[in-house]
């Protein structure tokens, strides 16, 4: 008998999607499904612990499949773990850098499997969490809203990027500097962004130790680690500058915009004509927004070995992605048939590519087409729930 698959939702609106999206997914597969909602608290662990109580009776088998560790410490009157106590799989997907869960990846249940969406972040579990036993790379996926997808020249927003400045709401991540006695905390944060904007191939775990290592060469691994999540910050404010960058060059070569997120109203060249700033909406709000854009601008969240679901969701709503890239998409996809990609370092030709596509719509629109057959193919969630059926609650079981 498959098991009843343990699900929380309430807490954020984009993992509130992804979520339902795995639910119906598995649930098609045959597997049962109990949804802890964090609205109702009292109620949803009354309900939990109830159902539980069929494992004792040998009456039925769980798992958990939750995303950035939500419900990790859910304990027993005792104290106790409720996943240790019960030997319950706990499928933790990290949408985000572990770096960014600290804490909670330090106390994970120990039937933990931690999957990634970068296969840096994969590396970066093994090296700094021995605690954690199984780990995997479990790529970004895409929902698709149901509709007709409308030609591309029907389109009524040229180019939309969904996603926030970041730079603007990481302040409370800024660490103070005296809790870096080893090195020069102004000194880290000039040479690391430098480095970054630089060479913006290499992951902020990397700049921050190959700094690390021309100052000093008595620093532990674990302080290395404690440094490096103490100024993760940096990794935020990489993202923003590109982020920033690529919208900018592309109102200011003529390109219109349209922005959706915190932030854009507060830059400096926010007034420019060719910006549309739509305020921030939530997750699903996205969507109908992409099924009515021409092109899906994505810029990662500095995964260097990994993908975004917003390169996903563009391309399951028909749209033609332009993204910069990374090992993996240039693994997985063909520049130019099924998506567009850049590079970090040449924004500069950024709006000549954009441009084009908009010059040549009719092959803008046969890779737009090229882009949703491999999504829908192979990029979706139901894609991600046939892998982690397969590779984890089959075997677990």
């Amino acid at each position: 008998m498959k098991p009843t698959i343990i699900y929380f939702t309430g807490i954020y609106d984009t993992l509130d999607l992804f979520t339902q999206e795995l639910k119906t997914a598995f649930e098609e597969m045959g597997y049962l499904s109990y949804t802890y909602d964090a609205r109702e608290q009292e109620k949803s662990k009354q309900g939990l612990l109830d159902l539980l109580s069929q494992r004792e009776r040998g009456a039925a088998s769980f798992a958990v499949v939750t995303f950035n560790n939500l419900g990790y410490n859910l304990a027993l009157p005792d104290g106790q773990n409720l996943w240790e106590n019960f030997q319950i799989p706990y499928l933790n997907i990290l949408m985000d850098h572990p770096f960014h869960y600290e804490k909670p990846l330090r106390n994970a249940p120990e039937t933990s499997v931690v999957l990634c969406t970068d296969r840096n972040h994969v590396k970066y579990i093994r090296r700094f969490f021995p605690n954690i036993r199984r780990t995997d790379f479990l790529p970004h996926a895409g929902v698709e809203l149901r509709c007709r997808h409308k030609p591309l020249r029907e389109r009524g927003i040229d180019v939309l990027y969904a996603g926030a400045l970041p730079i603007y709401t990481v302040e409370r991540m800024i660490p103070d500097f005296t809790s870096l006695p080893e090195v020069n905390g102004e000194e880290l944060v000039k040479n690391v962004l430098d480095e970054l904007v630089r060479h913006p191939e290499k992951t902020t775990e990397a700049a921050i130790e190959a700094y690390l290592a021309s100052v000093r060469n008595d620093i532990s691994s674990q302080r290395l680690q404690e440094i490096i999540t103490e100024m993760r910050f940096l990794d935020s404010y990489a993202v923003s500058f590109f982020r920033e960058q690529a919208v900018r060059i592309l109102v200011e070569s003529g390109v219109k915009v349209t922005a959706y997120g915190t932030g854009w109203n507060q830059c400096e060249w926010s007034c420019n004509p060719y910006l549309t700033y739509g305020g921030k909406v939530s997750a699903p709000e996205i969507l109908p927004l992409m099924n009515n854009s021409k092109i899906v601008l994505n810029t990662m969240t500095w995964f260097k070995a990994g993908a975004h679901d917003r390169i996903f969701n563009g391309m399951l709503a028909g749209s033609a992605v332009v993204t910069d890239d990374s090992a993996y998409l240039r693994r997985e996809f063909t520049d130019g048939r099924e998506l567009a990609m850049f590079s970090l370092k040449e924004l500069a030709a950024l709006p000549e590519r954009v441009f084009h596509l908009f010059g040549h719509m009719e092959a803008a629109q046969e890779m737009a087409d090229c882009g949703y057959r491999a999504a829908k193919e192979r990029h979706t969630w139901k894609s991600r729930a046939e892998y982690l059926a397969e590779c984890f609650l089959e075997n677990f079981c």
